[in-house]
């Protein structure tokens, strides 16, 4: 998976953290409230306190006990202890970072950076750290993202009009991808709930995957036949066609299979009709941000595991907690 650049400042937590599963923060709250780290700790309404001062302020989402959710913390250290910052990152992403918090805190450059406040985006976490008047604070949510374009409904699983989506952003090219789609994406999509709906947004990598565009205008094609899904089922279990010269024909024969009017989609693809359409989710990729593959949304919230079919159903989950 490729993300976009991050300054030098943050890459040794960020590296740490982009490997964290399904954590707490995001979780459920009665699971949380059991971290260790937390054992010492008095919760007062939505407020957890420490002997030494230090306060966890909870954000919950959900209403009925048992089904809460953790959405965000953030806690105040009156010391400034940078060893018990990190063990509470522990306690709140289900990661050991007590050391390298305390040695990303060391650091000259960050050190400069915590007056005015520093950001860390770590999938699928944005972290806030700020030390003031000796004080330090330390804010971990989920990641959020709005602002997505709508997809045509050929590219769209379930009701279009479910009030909750799982957008994946995808590139026919990337095997990463190509994981996901054969692990993870068949049991998820079995049987969408009512209320959910799958798209699929097309943000092909061309410096990376030479085929990628093709692919996806290829893939537009089939669409605009209603063959979409059972042109990109059939394509991402294909590995003959990544390193051609000329993958066109492997493309046709797979357009062929999943039932289109060939002669139509010989024109369609010899007019690239299908390259607005790919453009255009270039360009909603490029506008939100969007620079690796796959990137899954649920709601507004990014899947840290697209490979994990209980992945998806955890922040599901989390989602439709009210």
């Amino acid at each position: 998976m490729h993300f976009r650049p991050l300054t030098t400042a943050v890459l040794g937590l960020v590296s740490l953290l982009n490997s964290a599963a399904w954590a707490e923060v995001g979780g459920t709250l009665s699971a949380s409230l059991k971290a260790p780290e937390l054992a010492g700790f008095k919760l007062t309404g939505s407020v957890l306190t420490a002997t030494n001062g230090t306060t966890v302020t909870l954000t919950i989402r959900g209403k009925l006990p048992g089904t809460q959710y953790l959405e965000s913390a953030a806690v105040l250290l009156p010391g400034a202890d940078p060893v018990q910052a990190g063990q509470l990152l522990n306690a709140l992403t289900g990661e050991d970072l007590a050391a390298p918090l305390a040695d990303f805190l060391g650091r000259p450059e960050v050190q400069a950076k915590l007056a005015e406040g520093l950001n860390v985006n770590a999938d699928p976490f944005t972290l806030t750290l700020k030390k003031a008047g000796g004080r330090l604070s330390l804010t971990v949510a989920l990641q959020t993202l709005s602002g997505f374009s709508a997809v045509p409904v050929s590219r769209v699983l379930g009701d279009p009009a479910a009030p909750y989506a799982i957008r994946l952003y995808s590139d026919f090219q990337c095997p990463y991808c190509q994981q996901a789609e054969l692990e993870a994406l068949p049991t998820v999509l079995k049987a969408l709930p009512r209320d959910i709906r799958f798209e699929f947004h097309q943000l092909p990598l061309e410096s990376l995957h030479p085929n990628a565009r093709a692919a996806a205008e290829a893939s537009v094609c089939a669409a605009n036949q209603g063959k979409f899904f059972a042109f990109k089922d059939a394509l991402f279990r294909r590995n003959d066609w990544q390193k051609s010269a000329d993958p066109a024909n492997v493309f046709q024969a797979v357009a062929q299979g999943a039932g289109v009017n060939v002669t139509a989609y010989r024109g369609c693809v010899a007019s690239r009709a299908g390259r607005a359409e790919v453009d255009a989710g270039l360009a909603e990729a490029d506008r939100l941000g969007l620079n690796s593959t796959p990137s899954v949304y649920i709601g507004n919230y990014r899947l840290s595991n697209p490979y994990d079919p209980a992945s998806y159903q955890a922040l599901l989950d989390f989602v439709r907690a009210k």
